[in-house]
């Protein structure tokens, strides 16, 4: 056998992806547009920014991954 397997790396890299297709996931469908909103009564007592808030962190969760694995050993 030529090459060697880094089992390591590849298990690390498949975990990265399936972090990332997750957090694409999210963003696509956790999402709360406007009309949602108003239908749904959660965010009515929620402060004036709240959803848009929320779905800055669902939207942001591809960079908080990048950051979790860069700071992980």
């Amino acid at each position: 056998m030529t090459g060697r397997i880094n089992i390591e790396y590849q298990v690390r890299e498949l975990f990265r992806l399936k972090m990332e297709e997750f957090a694409h996931w999210c963003a696509e469908n956790w999402t709360v547009t406007a009309e949602q909103a108003i239908r749904d009564n959660v965010f009515d007592a929620k402060p004036p920014g709240y959803r848009e808030g929320y779905n800055a962190a669902v939207e942001g969760l591809s960079g908080a991954i990048d950051c979790f694995l860069e700071d992980s050993p």
